[in-house]
């Protein structure tokens, strides 16, 4: 009885520990030009279990003087059976009263925001690609630093 509960523990903490780990966390720089319609940063991320939902949150990085009080972004993700989903996307980057929302560190303000949220990794394991492409009015948008992607292992799909 004693061994079997010891080992019931032991296999709810590996569990535990294994279930949120980060997959990726990387960035890319914007050009001071501005990030063009045409410049689409890519990132690659690999799914090890395709039995827990993802989380994929955008990492921006704009100036404080970053014109505008939103993004739109077009996210495009792709499978590892090359399947691709595409989603549109308003990122609200101030409050009501204009007030960033995100951690303001000097001239920059840093925001991690949801894109996509319990994704289930349809096509099981392998390498996933997603594309961030701005879709704002403007075709060359200023203020914009950085921006990446960082995805998360959620919780078990049942």
């Amino acid at each position: 009885m004693k061994l079997s509960l010891i080992s019931l523990v032991f296999c709810l903490l590996i569990a535990a520990c294994s279930k949120k780990g980060t997959i990726s966390n990387e960035m890319k720089e914007i050009p001071e030009s501005g990030w063009a319609y045409n410049a689409v940063p890519d990132f690659v991320f690999g799914v090890q279990q395709p039995q827990i939902y993802h989380n994929i949150y955008l990492k921006l990085r704009v100036k404080k003087n970053y014109p505008y009080e939103n993004l739109y972004l077009l996210a495009h993700l792709k499978d590892a059976d090359g399947k691709e989903k595409a989603q549109k996307v308003n990122f609200t980057l101030t409050d009501v009263s204009g007030k960033p929302m995100g951690d303001i560190s000097g001239d920059h303000i840093d925001y991690e925001l949801p894109i996509f949220v319990n994704y289930r990794p349809s096509a099981g394991s392998g390498a996933y690609f997603i594309a961030l492409e701005q879709n704002m009015r403007d075709s060359v948008l200023m203020g914009v630093e950085s921006v990446g992607i960082k995805v998360m292992e959620g919780e078990p799909i049942f």
